[in-house]
């Protein structure tokens, strides 16, 4: 007996002040979850973003799908420091790598 294979897939994490959505590639799969922990472009609770994103990207995933690696933005922009912001750190305390 086979066992199921594993699709590996990217995530898109963009965070605004009110919520973070992930999108997952290439299934296309996507959810938003309210949030309170990203004020005026820094992450306030790095253990509450860190159990948002994982369980967000665990919801959307299923046991087909797994994901390692993220590309992490914000309503900032492009040129918002993700590092000074505590979203990388968010990410990797939640178990995923950033990708740049």
């Amino acid at each position: 007996m086979a066992g199921k294979q594993r699709m590996e897939e990217i995530g898109d994490l963009f965070v605004t002040e009110h919520a973070v959505t992930v999108k997952l590639m290439p299934s296309k799969k996507v959810g938003t979850r309210t949030i309170r922990w990203f004020e005026g472009g820094q992450v306030s609770n790095v253990k509450t973003a860190a159990k948002d994103i994982a369980f967000l990207i665990g919801k959307l995933q299923g046991s087909s799908r797994v994901v390692k690696r993220l590309t992490v933005m914000t309503h900032l922009g492009i040129a918002h420091d993700m590092d000074k912001a505590g979203l990388s750190k968010a990410v990797k305390l939640a178990g995923y790598s950033v990708i740049k």
